[in-house]
């Protein structure tokens, strides 16, 4: 199956759950693999005919997580079997995430849905949520409690080692690199930059000069990038671990009369312009916004009984140059991200130019 095929899978079942004679539960994206030796879900099935669902979002820090959001609360309205989503929001705050995951559970819902912010700072309150016999589906960003019920992850190592790869085969080896990061003690963040020290390691001659945190967010990054960039005019390459960062990286380049050097960047279809408007060397690795769906379908598969497996992981092979004019979207703006399963309505409205 292509790439892009495997990306918009979710489509299609979107297209399925929203018809008139839906019988199962829909499946889980075909992109999504259980990880090998996951057990799968030993949970009884639900004796209601109505869930009440809870999401806790650590933010919508950047236009990923917004989209994210979108496509969760899109798949939801398409389930007459789920009366009500409640959607919270920390504002990047973890400690108000905890109190965030604890008011669901006072509230009793069915299922609790949680895009963490953290590793370790969730885990008491995930696990008094397992402990009070509520589902617990972790996507997107990695938390560690004792007991959860499903999680859905990408392999951000693999996203690190991507970029790292590519840069290293990009300087020949050997040069001074800066990073621009995502958010600091974020799960992926911490598995992509381990990525790119696994590929660094085997390559002394690149050195990781200077480094700073851009919470994935086109504003954030640009400050950033300027200073750092600023800072070391004379770097000969940028691994960055968003692709609206490396937008933002681009055009301070440009702004202060500095060469386009290789730069990794995302599946962001402001980066897709830049790299192909400037032909910028660079790779685009994925990673997908429709975690926020598949959150969904995965709570209610545990609640309906259906077949799934505990941990799941998806690793989409990253966009290449010549693979530009296939998944860049001249039609909406630079805040889409690739691979969404919105409808193309929805897509126009929220991104069209």
């Amino acid at each position: 199956m292509k790439l892009k095929q495997i990306l918009l899978a979710g489509t299609m079942l979107l297209a399925f759950a929203a018809g008139p004679a839906l019988a199962e539960v829909p499946e889980l994206n075909s992109a999504l693999s259980p990880v090998a030796g996951s057990p799968m879900v030993d949970v009884p099935a639900s004796k209601k005919e109505k869930f009440v669902l809870g999401f806790s979002n650590i933010s919508v820090v950047n236009t990923w997580r917004v989209q994210m959001v979108e496509e969760l609360k899109y798949e939801a309205s398409l389930h007459p079997e789920i009366s009500e989503m409640i959607v919270s929001d920390a504002g990047g705050d973890v400690n108000r995430q905890v109190s965030d995951i604890e008011s669901l559970i006072t509230r009793g819902v069915d299922a609790i849905l949680v895009a963490p912010g953290s590793e370790v700072a969730l885990n008491g309150a995930l696990d008094k949520a397992y402990d009070a016999g509520i589902p617990v589906i972790i996507f997107s960003s990695n938390a560690t409690p004792k007991n959860y019920t499903v999680k859905l992850l990408a392999d951000d190592a693999q996203f690190g080692r991507d970029g790292a790869k590519y840069l290293a085969e990009a300087l020949g080896g050997k040069g001074n690199v800066i990073s621009i990061r995502g958010i600091s003690g974020n799960s992926i963040d911490n598995d992509r930059w381990r990525g790119v020290e696994e590929v660094f390691a085997d390559h002394p001659d690149i050195k990781v000069i200077d480094e700073g945190f851009g919470d994935w967010a086109y504003d954030k990054g640009k400050q950033v990038c300027e200073s750092l960039l600023i800072a070391h005019p004379d770097v000969q390459g940028i691994w960055s671990s968003g692709g609206a960062m490396t937008q933002a990286c681009a055009e301070v380049a440009e702004e202060n009369g500095l060469p386009l050097i290789p730069m990794t960047g995302e599946a962001n279809n402001g980066f897709l312009r830049i790299w192909k408007e400037k032909n910028l060397e660079s790779v685009a690795p994925i990673s997908p916004t429709w975690f926020g769906q598949q959150g969904v379908i995965a709570a209610l598969r545990v609640l309906e009984g259906a077949p799934i497996a505990k941990d799941n992981l998806v690793n989409p092979a990253p966009i290449t140059k010549d693979q530009i004019d296939e998944f860049y979207r001249p039609d909406l703006n630079d805040s889409y991200w690739v691979g969404s399963t919105l409808p193309d309505d929805k897509l126009k409205e929220m991104y069209g130019k």
